[in-house]
């Protein structure tokens, strides 16, 4: 079937009449809180949802406690995650977009944002976003899961704010022609004192634009049964040792994170008194490999249990019977077009993760020896490499055990055990180690210093590089597990405002978005952009927040003609 047809007959099928989109009000939560807005409340599945969200670290707090990590997800009416990443958080403020799957059928989604210590006061006392996505090649709809707790209607030109309107929004023309430049003024009026946390600016289609509200239960249901830590530093990996048979938890066990590929790393500490484990890890975007496990001490029989990164606790939320008003529909109409041209020419307004450079050295830089097995004749074990070649490490043995030994002149380097790692995973057992064939090693590199790393000293470094990357074929810790662990999400506030260049179409569904509009001394600003192809009503659309936490959402029509 042709696609134009099938999106016209689907949005024909959808009902007429519309009363949900969302946003949770009146919730007092200790602690921290966040403040979320979107950019619009009606997509396009394939379609970014870009957010802004403003952070209140609660009372006192101090700025070395405060969250650094903002959780972001786009998920169902009944808790289930779609789509999420992790941004930083920088002078309380974080921005983005989460992507929308194309597949995701038509219904009522939500937005939500979180911190991990807002995890300690459960799901209630995140902050939501409802809106509506559009699949215009999928007929099924989503089922209702709730009928209640939604209260508000669709804004018209105006706005919101209980105390008059705050802001002077205004445009230099009436109407524009396609692809004009749209001159935007933004001041503050006299009479509104009230100091601001942060403000949006977006200018969208004017239906896909709602101010209801999305009531949440009270304090009562902010209830959870673990801690959660202060992400104050960045992203932290959490979890716990157990024994495997006894259940019990293992405290005071030393465990080690090793992060493969680019930007490799490696961190130790051992378990708290609750046998709980916390890694702060480096600021690192996209998706990279890790590797925990525990040291040999520990035993065969243990379990590495690693907590989830993004909530899991149960929330039901608001969706009821999922339909459209006749605006809507009309707008989703084009809207749907645009996206559909923009898959054919590809003009994304939205900039992807672009991966972070990097010269692939080890998290310990230069070391002070490398021994490149190539450049002497072939020895038949690693041993004999390491005892008859001027190296700093030497295979000693004590008890009928055989273990390593780093050679330097620093005082204390003889009280620590060094480092082993093989390929940036810490081995502590040297019969493993012996055992490999040399053909399967590249190079050893040694730092013969004290090292520290977490809350562990080591007598030195001992990395062995294997020739393919494959842990020199040797048997990793049982104990050990691999994680494919999503880091914060990178490079993803960029937006065009600016036409598509040449002969491409201009598909753009939101025109502008500033996530973070700042004001100029005499509070005010002044904003441009090129308008698209369509010849629609489109609304100036201003977000924000108070210092004390009342919101602000005032609108200014903008509309585009045939010339």
């Amino acid at each position: 079937m042709n696609k134009c047809i099938l999106l016209t007959l689907l949005l024909i099928m959808l009902p007429a009449r519309s009363e949900l989109h969302g946003r949770q009000t009146g919730t007092s939560v200790p602690g921290e809180r966040v403040v979320l807005f979107s950019d619009r409340n009606l997509y396009i599945a394939g379609e970014p949802v870009l957010f802004s969200a403003f952070l209140f670290p609660g009372e006192e707090v101090a700025d070395t406690l405060q969250s650094r990590v903002l959780y972001c997800e786009l998920i169902t009416p009944g808790g289930i995650k779609i789509a999420g990443n992790k941004f930083l958080i920088e002078d309380l403020h974080a921005s983005g977009f989460i992507s929308i799957p194309g597949d995701l059928i038509t219904g009522t989604y939500f937005l939500r944002a979180y911190t991990r210590h807002m995890r300690n006061y459960g799901p209630y006392s995140y902050d939501y976003i409802a809106f509506k996505i559009i699949n215009p090649y999928r007929e099924e709809v989503q089922a209702a899961e709730q009928s209640h707790g939604v209260t508000g209607n669709n804004i018209d030109a105006g706005n919101i704010y209980n105390s008059g309107s705050p802001f002077r929004i205004s445009t230099d023309r009436s109407w524009y022609g396609r692809h004009d430049t749209v001159h935007i003024s933004i001041e503050a009026n006299p009479s509104f004192n009230t100091a601001l946390k942060g403000l949006s600016l977006a200018v969208v289609p004017e239906a896909s634009v709602s101010a209801a509200m999305v009531n949440l239960p009270g304090n009562d249901h902010l209830k959870t049964d673990q801690y959660h830590v202060t992400e104050s530093r960045g992203i932290t990996i959490t979890g716990r040792l157990t024994d495997n048979v006894t259940g019990r938890t293992l405290p005071y066990k030393r465990v080690s994170l090793s992060i493969l590929g680019m930007g490799k790393d490696f961190m130790a500490m051992q378990t708290d008194s609750a046998g709980r484990f916390f890694f702060p890890l480096p600021a690192y975007t996209g998706y990279r490999d890790l590797f925990i496990c525990t040291e040999k001490a520990a035993g065969p029989e243990i379990k590495i249990l690693v907590d989830n990164d993004f909530c899991r606790s149960p929330v039901l939320l608001p969706s009821g019977k999922f339909d459209l008003s006749a605006q809507e529909r009309e707008a989703a109409y084009r809207m749907a077009v645009n996206r559909q041209l923009g898959s054919y020419f590809h003009t994304d307004t939205v900039a992807q993760a672009i991966p972070e450079p990097g010269d692939g050295r080890a998290f310990y830089g230069i070391p002070d020896d490398i021994l490149y097995i190539d450049d002497y004749i072939e020895l038949p074990t690693l041993e004999e490499y390491f005892n008859g070649l001027p190296t700093l490490v030497r295979v000693r043995k004590s008890k009928g055990e055989k273990y390593f030994k780093v050679l330097g002149t620093q005082a204390g380097l003889n009280n620590f055990e060094p480092l082993v790692l093989v390929d940036l995973v810490a081995v502590d057992d040297p019969a493993k180690i012996l055992a490999v064939s040399p053909l399967n090693i590249s190079r050893i590199e040694v730092v013969n210093q004290l090292y520290m790393k977490g809350d562990e000293t080591f007598g030195g470094i001992i990395s062995i590089i294997s020739r393919h990357g494959d842990f020199a074929g040797i048997d990793l810790p049982e104990s050990g597990i691999f994680i494919n662990y999503g880091f914060l999400a990178g490079n993803s506030n960029a937006f065009s405002s600016v036409s598509p260049k040449g002969n491409y179409p201009d598909t753009r569904n939101t025109l502008y978005w500033d996530p973070d509009l700042r004001l100029n001394q005499n509070r005010s600003a002044g904003v441009s952009l090129t308008v698209s192809d369509l010849t629609e009503r489109y609304l100036i659309v201003l977000k924000g927040i108070s210092d004390e936490g009342e919101r602000i959402v005032q609108t200014f029509p903008m509309e585009i003609r045939k010339q």
